[in-house]
């Protein structure tokens, strides 16, 4: 088990500290992870992939979903119209989770495989959707998935990022600080049973980036940012971008 861990002291390294716990965090709390989720966000995370999948899938499209762990989003993107989605993640016993409920659902045209977010075993100019749902903020070397990302998805493909984003300065802020230092390592905590991962979370929201800051960091990489949506009172995030046609 990792839950001995210190969050805070995980971003006082060059990162490789941080995946390992990451990895190992994830698979510890595989079996709770979906109710944590529903508990979280009072089941608006379903939503939330929905919005996402419409946003960028169009019918006949291959999607790349990144840390697809339990394959919520990769099912999504299915219901929108994909004809294939393959689902990566470095921590396989999500996927395990992911497997079983896209079997129960009957989804043959999902596969899930075990990768990471920056050493994609995809082809160049494969995919016409690279997506991720509560993702981006846990990997260290981020600029570098942004460009496998840019490097896997087709000319005019399409990148969409669901994320926790660092909140801006706004009356509500302090009420969601609050609600992610506090509220949630107790329910997760009671939910899980896992002592650091839910402490890990607001950690990792404080030392991730703004929704200005996500974008440019997109625009670096080379995307062309269309969209930004800021949803649950701006503690949650929708980036929509896409790979220029030439």
């Amino acid at each position: 088990m990792t839950n001995q861990a210190n969050p805070q002291q995980l971003f006082e390294h060059d990162g490789t500290e941080r995946a390992t716990y990451v990895r190992g965090m994830f698979g510890d709390i595989a079996e709770r992870y979906d109710l944590m989720n529903t508990i979280m966000t009072g089941g608006q995370h379903h939503l939330w992939r929905r919005m996402t999948a419409r946003a960028l899938v169009r019918p006949g499209d291959v999607v790349l979903d990144v840390g697809s762990g339990t394959a919520d989003l990769a099912m999504a993107c299915l219901k929108a119209g994909a004809s294939r989605v393959l689902g990566v993640d470095f921590a396989r016993p999500m996927l395990v989770h992911g497997l079983e409920k896209s079997k129960r659902a009957g989804w043959r045209s999902l596969s899930l495989g075990v990768a990471d977010a920056t050493r994609l075993p995809i082809r160049d100019s494969s995919v016409d959707v690279w997506c991720s749902g509560f993702v981006v903020r846990n990997i260290p070397g981020l600029d570098t998935a942004l460009a496998e990302a840019f490097r896997v998805l087709k000319p005019g493909g399409r990148l969409g990022i669901l994320e926790i984003p660092k909140m801006e300065p706004s009356l509500l802020r302090p009420f969601a600080q609050f609600y992610f230092q506090r509220g949630v390592p107790l329910i997760g905590r009671l939910v899980s049973g896992h002592a650091s991962a839910y402490q890990y979370l607001p950690v990792s929201v404080s030392h991730f980036l703004t929704p200005p800051e996500l974008a440019e960091r997109l625009t670096r990489a080379g995307f062309e940012v269309r969209d930004i949506r800021r949803l649950m009172f701006g503690t949650v995030a929708l980036h929509v971008a896409v790979k220029p046609a030439s």
